[in-house]
This record gives structure tokens, sequence and C-alpha cells, in this order.
């Protein structure tokens, strides 16, 4: 597979168990070649609402329902790694998200009670940076 550019705010459909394919997006870049995803999935009754997106004018257009970012499933990744984990025939990226969703979903890492520690602290630093 060729090589694979990662920017902030890019979406990659990766095959994660148990269930296949989600969706990630690339929201902080944690060190020279490792970047920090967060799944974006379908709102549920017990979906944390640090950041939630509906279809519309400047959401990607792969938010096609009421979606929340699930950052209990963050992920720190490379670009080797990612390019394991991608959906064979998917579109690289799947899509990108505007700065302001971008920051949206940034700024929700930064209040969520769900993602790890270590992670938050990475994003910190990184919008600090």
């Amino acid at each position: 597979m060729a090589s694979i550019v990662i920017r902030l705010g890019d979406a990659f459909l990766i095959d994660t168990p148990p269930n296949g394919q989600h969706l990630y997006i690339a929201i902080a870049e944690t060190s020279q070649n490792k970047f920090l995803f967060v799944n974006i999935t379908t709102r549920r009754d017990s979906s944390e609402t640090a950041c939630t997106l509906s279809p519309g004018a400047g959401t990607p257009s792969f938010v096609v329902r009421e979606s929340v970012i699930a950052y209990q499933f963050a992920r720190e990744m490379d670009a080797a790694q990612l390019a394991s984990l991608i959906t064979p025939g998917s579109p690289i990226p799947k899509g990108s998200c505007s700065a302001s969703i971008l920051e949206r979903i940034q700024q929700g890492g930064l209040i969520s009670r769900r993602l790890r520690n270590s992670y938050k602290a990475a994003l910190r630093a990184f919008l600090n940076s």
C-alpha cells in the first residue's frame, strides 16, 4: 500500500473488532509521526455528548444521522499502523472535517469524561503548542 498522508480532520474507515468498520478522525499530532484518532458513531441513549454532530451545512458528508464522538475508543497511530487497518477499497481519506468541526471535536476531547487521561494530556499539549 502506498504511503498514507495524515492531515488533521481527515476521517478514515478502519476495521476494528468486534463489529468491523468504524470511522476515525485525526484530531491531534502526538509526536513527529503519531496522531490521536477518535471514533465517530451514531448517537445512542448511553452516548457521551461532549461532541455531537448532526447532518447539515458545515458537517462532513459522512455524518448522515445524529452522531457523537466516542472518545473512549480513541487510539494513537502512525501512518503504517493506520494503513494496516484501513478497510480495503475505502477512499483514503474517507472524508475531512472543516476547521470549525475539528475544533469542536478537539474541545470535546478536553471536557470528555471518557477520553483516557494520557490522550487528554497529549491533546492539551498539542493545542497549547
